[in-house]
């Protein structure tokens, strides 16, 4: 055939390659910012247990009392058991020989994601069990009002005041919220700095009521749209860490000519500490999550 030769002419022989591959970015997740991480020791058991003594108090007295008033010593424990998780794959030696080594080359990392996020959606799940405080409530917006409320009971509190750092996790569109009452006072009066360029490097959107704020996209979002996001101290959730994750390889010579499989396994758990009194460190703020469009 007569004729000039293009890319056209000879479809069928073109090669697809896959130059580049990538992961679909996810959330990094708060909890090792904002836990009171402890390591469980081997060798002790099921459980991680703590045991809080309980406040004496002391007694005046003059040089010829007599006192009897013996104080009692009391406490409680706090237990906790790791439980474990595991993300396992198995791949075939065809599919290397065949997949692009671009795409094969981000396996390990495609499970390590799996890992993390399964962490960070067990730490926000607890969120709903904090048996404190669900304010604003379902449908409002999230304001400075309710984690300067949620800051000042937890440090406050004559049981057992907390003097340790405090954290507020929220969804994105529950910081939407929290900008928009800045914005607000744009054209009024004269506004703070405040919200900083973190925001968008690492996920930190701030600190509102001496409370740093997290933005956590691995939070759920219900049909409402509503989600549970939380102000505690630092020491007001525990994060217990009974084996980090350890990676293993193993080959399976009988399923389809020989085969890879990878697992990762950890063992970890997340507890609300409280203290005598019922005192708590820890305050749900189940908060409108609706898109923004403005």
């Amino acid at each position: 055939m007569a004729g000039e030769t293009s890319t056209g002419s000879l479809t069928s022989a073109l090669p697809s390659i896959v130059a580049q591959a990538r992961l679909i970015r996810e959330y990094e997740g708060t909890w090792m910012r904002t836990c009171d991480v402890q390591k469980q020791t081997p060798n002790t058991g099921l459980n991680w247990t703590e045991f809080s003594l309980n406040q004496i108090n002391k007694q005046t007295i003059t040089e010829t009392t007599d006192n009897r008033n013996y104080q009692t010593l009391s406490g409680q424990l706090l237990s906790t058991e790791p439980q474990l998780s595991q993300v396992i794959i198995k791949i075939t030696d065809k599919t290397y020989r065949k997949l692009a080594s671009v795409v094969t080359a981000k396996f390990g990392s495609l499970c390590g994601n799996a890992m993390k996020r399964g962490e960070d959606e067990d730490y926000l799940a607890l969120f709903s069990s904090f048996g404190t405080g669900a304010s604003p409530g379902t449908g409002n917006p999230i304001s400075f009002g309710h984690i300067s409320a949620a800051v000042n009971r937890a440090r406050s509190n004559v049981t057992e005041p907390s003097n340790a750092e405090v954290f507020t996790v929220l969804h994105g569109y529950g910081i939407y919220d929290l900008q928009n009452e800045i914005l607000a006072g744009v054209g009024t009066y004269t506004v703070q700095n405040g919200l900083t360029e973190e925001m968008y490097r690492k996920g930190f959107a701030g600190s509102v009521a001496d409370s740093n704020v997290y933005v956590d996209g691995n939070m759920t979002v219900d049909s409402t749209p509503d989600a549970n996001g939380a102000t505690h101290t630092r020491d007001g959730v525990v994060a217990c860490r009974g084996m980090a994750i350890k990676t293993e390889k193993d080959r399976d010579i009988y399923f389809g000519g020989g085969a890879d499989v990878v697992s990762m396994v950890s063992e970890y758990s997340f507890i609300e500490r409280t203290s005598a009194g019922s005192q708590v460190f820890a305050y749900r703020h189940l908060h409108d999550a609706t898109a923004p469009t403005s």
